[in-house]
């Protein structure tokens, strides 16, 4: 397949996305020469931060000679930045050549699969398997594997050479497919812990942390635990932030006041990563100091002031209030939201309502985009001045732009999937 075959073919396949189980995945690696083998991961799992975590961890290993894999979902603004790799030189997205080829290598093991009579691979059980054949191309040294759903049974899950595994922080998120309370939600998390591993994580749940420990004990793996009283934040700005970390300071340019948390979690996790993969203090700092990590409360453009976050549940959209009020106290704040169906839409609404006034809703495309006509009656109920709809996020943002007045800001969040219909210079 040339790469717009291989692009026609992905759509074609099976668009169930994640159905939990590692059957298919295990038949799939098998019929691909096992390539998971043939590589070492750092797995990354939890609720909010994943992404921003596992940025960090690649920036240090990368900027200190490593060749690091990346598989990143959802992706932001364009395809190929599902695989990619980040060595000195900075982020590189797999290019068209390699993505027809190494889609070509998996459709022809899973349409073997298929006349066999097997049940066919998901379309991010297929991604992942692509991602893992670009890593073995690249001869990447070390893969920061993000977890796509849950843990204990997400595809990522049948990865075997583990250097630590990293649990992000875990709150109320896809309770239809992993449970509704918060101690099966971290079960389910807690299973990317390997026996006798090395685990790192950071949790403001007492319920969340009490089943990682008690994960952890039963594999008798190594536990550590990032703790908010080693934490000092000194300042946070729109140009990141300066802090401390058990008496180290550390800077970050990526913003959001809850990258600190996320910027702890990756130091703590290398410094117990084994040979070759080791590093004195100096050489972490200047790999939290160099991690870029896009649409994540993200300066866009600064007149007017435009920001871009994930916040796309009630933890995310928690922490993206911490940050409005840390970092835009005087200013007016309009907005554009679009969001999954799936979401507790209710509950984000909630949590920023009281920060805006002025809110255009969109329907992120795709079968699970919340209707911008109920996500608008959300906000005119919690009282928001003015409330609008738009056919897209760039009509939105035009709209916004339109009302807006000297001094004011706009941020785009909720679903990540809808960043990518953003146009500017960049992109």
């Amino acid at each position: 397949m040339n790469y717009e075959e291989a692009k026609q073919y992905l759509e074609t396949v099976n668009k169930s996305g994640i159905n939990l189980g590692l059957t298919r995945m295990e038949e799939l690696c098998k019929r691909l020469g096992n390539p998971e083998k043939k590589l070492k991961f750092i797995h990354v799992a939890g609720t909010n931060g994943k992404g921003s975590t596992a940025a960090y961890i690649s920036s240090i290993l990368a900027v200190n000679g490593h060749w690091v894999g990346r598989y990143v979902s959802p992706v932001v603004f364009q395809y190929e930045e599902c695989i990619q790799y980040e060595n000195p030189k900075g982020i590189h997205y797999i290019d068209k050549e390699l993505l027809a080829e190494v889609v070509t290598e998996v459709a022809k093991a899973s349409e073997s699969m298929k006349a066999e009579g097997l049940e066919s691979p998901t379309i991010f059980e297929f991604e992942t398997a692509m991602a893992l054949l670009a890593f073995v191309r690249w001869e990447c040294s070390v893969v920061v594997l993000e977890v796509g759903l849950g843990g204990r049974e997400d595809a990522t899950n049948i990865i075997e050479n583990v250097l630590a595994s990293v649990i992000t922080p875990i709150s109320m998120d896809h309770m239809a497919m992993l449970g509704d309370t918060l101690t099966q939600i971290a079960t389910e998390k807690a299973g990317i812990i390997k026996e006798k591993g090395t685990v790192i994580t950071y949790q403001t749940e007492k319920k969340a942390l009490s089943v990682i420990q008690e994960k952890a004990g039963q594999k008798e793996a190594e536990l550590t635990e990032v703790k908010k009283e080693d934490i000092q934040t000194i300042w946070s700005n729109l140009e990141g932030s300066l802090f401390s970390y058990q008496g180290e300071n550390f800077r970050t340019f990526m913003t959001g006041i809850y990258q600190v948390e996320n910027a702890c979690l990756a130091i703590e996790t290398c410094r117990h990563l084994p040979e070759p993969f080791t590093f004195d203090i100096e050489q972490i700092i200047l790999g939290i100091r160099m991690a870029q990590w896009r649409g994540r409360f993200e300066v866009i453009c600064t007149d007017p002031l435009i920001i871009i976050d994930g916040a796309h549940n009630p933890a995310g959209a928690k922490a993206l209030a911490n940050s409005i009020k840390e970092l835009l106290p005087d200013r007016t704040l309009r907005g554009v939201m679009g969001v999954f169906k799936d979401k507790e839409y209710k509950k984000i609404v909630e949590e920023l309502a009281e920060y805006f006034t002025d809110m255009v809703t969109i329907t992120p495309t795709g079968e699970r985009g919340l209707e911008k006509e109920k996500l608008a009656k959300v906000w005119e109920e919690k009282g928001c001045q003015r409330v609008s709809v738009a056919e897209n996020v760039m009509e939105g943002l035009k709209q916004t732009i339109e009302r807006s007045e000297k001094g004011d800001a706009i941020l785009l969040f909720g679903s990540l999937s809808f960043f990518k219909e953003l146009k500017w210079k960049d992109n």
